[in-house]
């Protein structure tokens, strides 16, 4: 079977602007392992060091794709994801039989000069959509790490010869040079350099630099800063299934008095709206909570206690949001104000 050198792909290939509705299959290699430690210094190995890394920048483009509002969207293949041998043709075979659109070999350098220092990223041939990728690589790594820069360069390893697709090779930084080893071997900067290459990845395919959000919850509990109520809210625990300590209730009424919960929400995006309450046969059984976009969604509180109920989902900007709920329903009940749980950015 012939096999297509990258000189030729990359006439046919031209980098467009991917939307998030689009995917495209990117390659992660992680250089050497198993019985191939690769370089070694500092009481470092390679193929440690750059299969962390590689792990880190495969989380990164699993969060760009999981994130709607912005950046990419990603498959990813690794040609390892543990300390095993891969030849460097196994290493080939795995992109080309994949289909992969982008293979990205991520390697740290070594000399036997120990000065030798700094960062650099290959590609097979240039000008290419090979090179397209590598100079946004390099760009990126020496606004990440600030290491001395070497430059964008061409090589022929076989990697680069024998990918169907257009490729990289990243020297992220010597293991060989004390002042590099920091970056090379140090946890955070390899998610660094993770997050440096999604950068480039995303540039080259004509996207804004962008880093997703992971959706956490903010949960502001009824004895928490974030809660308030009048003293018409009276706390109780005689009924169990609570968040944290107790909750507050209050007897139904046509009166404007509503407990409420704020929290400061760091990001802009969509989220979902939970409440918690205990729930009894004297619970209101329309219990009206007000979103921080002033919808207001009615529940039942005779059901469901003793657990995160779904109000809604609303868009909210960064800063303080409030939810809050109302007294003013169907008389003869009361209300219970327990937590308000925020969770996104989804």
């Amino acid at each position: 079977m012939t096999i297509y050198r990258n000189l030729a792909i990359a006439a046919l290939c031209a980098v467009t602007a991917l939307s998030w509705s689009q995917t495209a299959k990117v390659c992660i290699d992680p250089g050497h392992g198993g019985s191939d430690p690769g370089a070694v210094g500092n009481g470092q190995q390679e193929k440690t060091n750059v299969l962390n890394t590689g792990l880190k920048f495969k989380a990164w483009l699993d969060k760009d794709t999981q994130d709607s509002n912005g950046g990419g969207s990603w498959n990813i293949v690794m040609t390892r994801s543990t300390d095993v041998d891969v030849s460097l043709q196994g290493r080939c075979d795995i992109a080309n039989n994949n289909n992969c659109n982008r293979f990205m070999s991520i390697h740290n350098n070594a000399a036997s000069d120990t000065s030798a220092n700094g960062t650099e990223t290959y590609s097979y041939t240039a000008p290419s959509t090979g090179s397209d990728l590598r100079d946004k690589i390099q760009t990126r790594m020496i606004e990440a790490w600030n290491r001395t820069n070497r430059g964008s360069k061409t090589a022929s390893f076989y990697v680069l010869r024998y990918t169907n697709m257009p490729s990289t090779l990243s020297e992220l930084a010597f293991i060989t040079n004390a002042g590099d080893a920091v970056y090379t071997g140090g946890s955070s900067w390899q998610d660094v350099a993770g997050k440096a290459h999604m950068f480039a990845l995303q540039n080259h395919y004509g996207l804004a630099a962008y880093t997703p959000q992971t959706a956490q919850s903010y949960i502001v509990d009824n004895g928490s800063s974030g809660f308030s109520a009048s003293s018409s809210w009276f706390a109780s625990t005689s009924v169990s299934g609570y968040y944290g300590s107790n909750y507050h209730a209050r007897a139904t009424e046509a009166v404007s008095d509503p407990a409420q919960w704020t929290a400061n929400i760091p990001t802009s995006g969509s989220y979902q709206v939970y409440a918690w309450w205990t729930a009894a046969t004297n619970r209101a059984p329309s219990a009206p909570y007000i979103l921080p976009n002033g919808s207001t969604v009615y529940v039942n509180q005779q059901a469901n206690g003793g657990q995160w109920n779904l109000l809604g989902t609303v868009s909210l900007s960064a800063g303080n949001q409030t939810t809050r709920l109302s007294c003013w329903t169907t008389s003869g009940y009361y209300v219970i104000a327990d937590a308000i749980r925020y969770y996104g950015p989804n």
